[in-house]
């Protein structure tokens, strides 16, 4: 804080009208194994990023050496830089609406403290269950992610906020084979807390997933119902929403959903909503990365579009407020719109009531490729790693290698049939699983 408050008062002393700093530490664990442990990194991190106004002339100066000499180096240059910036016509003033929301479960003390032997012990235990479920299983990569982070944000107004966050994530794959018959499973859990990624039923779904692929075979092609599990159709929401739903987007012209705030553009089964303060959500905290609170927002409900996602610049450019959704990807970048907790509202099926009720179609488990549908048209294109074949309300033999499309803007006006209960995140997207009442199938 000390330093924080030097860099601000040596900006303002070389003439800057407004300063805001932001300082983030990181402690990123990152352990790599398949049969065995094969790496074990510990990544530590502080940096600092300083954002300057001269009326209306901006720049930013970012450091990782925070000593006193070099705080007021970068406070200098950053000056100087904005100083022969252009002026952005747009620019008002920096967050001025500090504070903290109701926020809760986004830190474990444990993690902080958790003893690498630990580790060790549950990833080998995670390997030993995946070898124990059948003897044709061999676990062939697995990554496990611990972070623990501490933000300090503060400028020039007098106002300051500090919060601690806590991740881990874990992806597991593994292989099966016998004769000339090969299968592969993969399952990941994301949480804020260690004892909120259950390592056992991760490690049994993966193996489960391995062996009853092995006689997996594409199917002929169509246009068929298809059930998309919770976390695959999560992934296909983020992908797709994320960019149009952002303010930054909206006013440069890039989103189709532009223009269309109070417009009926899904059915109204569909409510969409980002919650910044969902507890133990992936994303949730007290205040955005510019100091301002975190909220729960609307973006689609009962069908209407009714907000997109703000920060304090992209707010004041429409005379609005802030929604409390400013990210930083990196310490050294600036700010942008970001969706927080993505959730597409659950409702009262199972997933068990949506294979009842299909007569032929696809249930789909896994999919690679999603991530290159296209936000703008709306275009979903994936391919299916593990899918099972539905017929007369039964699943039925395994399939994979083909490929599902269609448009998401479509489905939202009239394709989403069935929306489950059954609500998980893959991130900071969450979806519970969805029957769709048609989509093209490319097969063999």
């Amino acid at each position: 804080m000390s330093l924080a408050e030097l860099a601000i008062k040596k900006a303002l002393s070389k003439g800057a009208t407004e300063a805001e700093i932001y300082v983030q530490r990181r402690k990123t664990v990152q352990v790599e194994f398949a049969e065995e442990i094969e790496s074990f990194k510990t990544i530590e991190s502080l940096g600092m990023a300083l954002m300057v106004a001269l009326g209306k002339k901006i720049a930013m100066y970012s450091t990782s050496v925070l000593d006193e000499d070099e705080v007021s180096e970068a406070a200098e240059r950053a000056v100087k830089i904005a100083r022969v910036s252009k002026e952005d016509p747009h620019w008002r003033h920096v967050n001025r609406k500090f504070g903290r929301a109701s926020a809760e479960g986004y830190y474990d003390e444990k993690l902080k403290d958790l003893e690498y032997e630990e580790i060790i012990e549950t990833l080998t235990s995670v390997v030993k269950w995946m070898k124990d479920y059948d003897r044709r299983v061999v676990p062939t990569r697995g990554i496990l992610s611990i972070s623990t982070s501490k933000i300090l944000i503060a400028n020039s107004y007098g106002d300051e906020c500090e919060r601690k966050e806590t991740n881990i994530a874990v992806w597991v794959r593994a292989k099966a084979e016998e004769a000339d018959m090969k299968g592969t499973g993969t399952e990941h859990q994301e949480s804020r807390f260690w004892k909120g990624i259950n390592f056992q039923d991760l490690a049994l779904r993966t193996a489960e997933k391995a062996v009853k692929f092995l006689r997996a075979k594409p199917m002929p092609g169509g246009k068929l119902p298809v059930i998309i599990r919770n976390q695959v159709f999560a992934d296909i929401l983020g992908v797709i929403l994320s960019g149009p739903i952002n303010a930054d987007w909206v006013q440069k012209g890039r989103s189709p959903l532009s223009n269309k705030l109070g417009s009926q553009i899904a059915l109204d089964n569909v409510t969409i909503f980002d919650d910044g303060t969902m507890g133990g959500g992936w994303r949730t905290r007290p205040f955005d990365d510019e100091g301002h609170p975190t909220q729960r927002t609307a973006i689609i409900e009962k069908g209407i579009l009714k907000s997109y996602l703000y920060d304090t610049y992209t707010a004041l450019k429409e005379g609005l407020e802030s929604t409390g959704n400013a990210f930083r990807r990196r310490y050294w970048m600036p700010p942008q719109p970001s969706p927080s907790n993505l959730i597409l509202k659950p409702r009262r099926a199972s997933p068990e009531e949506m294979i009842r009720e299909t007569r032929k179609g696809i249930y789909i488990e896994g999919t690679i490729g999603e991530w290159l549908s296209n936000p703008v048209s709306g275009n979903i294109n994936a391919t299916v790693t593990h899918g099972y074949l539905v017929e007369n309300g039964e699943i039925k033999k395994p399939v994979k290698g083909v490929i599902i499309s269609g448009n998401f803007y479509e489905l939202l006006k009239g394709g989403i049939e069935i929306i489950g209960e059954d609500l998980r995140n893959s991130g900071g997207n969450y979806s519970p699983t969805v029957k769709i009442a048609e989509l093209t199938i490319a097969g063999k």
